[in-house]
């Protein structure tokens, strides 16, 4: 991200692209393809540390393009491997995103852990993980939860915000109560966002609104470094913060643009 200098972005808002389960070339149901497979496409990785490693590149560029007092908010899951794809020992494995990111980037980098969010996803569509069902032992929690957390980069902030700045970045009281619960129930988004079906991975809407409301005044810069579908941008321009974004695939250009020129719809 050499476009920005350092100490230039206000907040980062990201979902980066999970490990091996995702094809990012194709569309929302994996079946066409709209682009060639990018060789710099993290999720494209087959070996889990490497993939570890090249993500910690992208945190150290985020410590580096952030304020002092700036926040960087990583959504991510679990990511259950089914036997058939991970055939290492009797029972599946998973993958936990949250917590090898988080050992990553608090023994490589000088951030520091802020908070964690849970995020409840209300009407999740994932199948069930039956394992040994309906027999004991080998039961599957059902994957319906995500972590958002929260890391910040040492120092004080900027409290010189013009009156009028402060107003209009306001939380209400309903907001501030609500959006500091530590678990977010959220629906997974649907049929109304203009990207469903042609991304694989869309986060929804509310995310990037409570982050962006709870860490950033109007008119600061926020930063998506996996914008896929243009989510952070689109809630970033809504709320009247500048915004960039960096992504891959081409294809996603058409639809991160139509969100930006889309009306506001909460």
């Amino acid at each position: 991200m050499v476009e920005l200098p350092d100490c230039s972005v206000d907040l980062i808002i990201t979902s980066p692209p999970y490990f091996n389960i995702k094809d990012y070339s194709k569309d929302g149901y994996q079946n066409e393809s709209h682009s060639q497979s990018n060789n710099d496409d993290l999720g494209n990785l087959h070996d889990y540390k490497l993939y570890i490693n090249e993500l910690l590149l992208v945190w150290k560029e985020c410590f580096r393009i952030l304020k002092p007092n700036g926040k960087l908010c990583i959504n991510v899951p679990l990511i259950p491997m089914l036997k058939k794809d991970l055939n290492t020992h009797y029972n599946r494995h998973i993958f936990d995103l949250q917590s090898d990111i988080q050992n990553s980037i608090l023994s490589h980098t000088e951030f520091f852990l802020m908070d964690l969010y849970i995020w409840n996803r209300t009407n999740t569509v994932k199948k069930l993980m039956f394992g040994s069902y309906p027999y004991p032992r080998n039961f599957y929690a059902q994957n319906t939860s995500e972590f958002i957390t929260i890391y910040v980069k040492d120092g004080k902030p900027n409290n010189h915000i013009f009156n009028d700045i402060k107003k209009n970045s306001m939380l209400t009281k309903n907001e501030w109560v609500e959006f500091t619960k530590q678990i977010w129930n959220i629906p997974i988004p649907n049929k109304s966002d203009i990207a469903f079906g042609k991304h694989p991975a869309i986060m929804p809407e509310e995310i990037p609104y409570r982050l962006i409301k709870l860490y950033s005044f109007v008119g600061d810069l926020i930063l998506d470094p996996f914008a896929g579908s243009g989510t952070t941008l689109k809630i970033a321009k809504e709320l009247g913060r500048n915004f960039v974004g960096y992504e891959l695939y081409e294809n996603y250009k058409n639809i991160i643009n139509e969100k930006l020129n889309a009306g506001f719809i909460k």
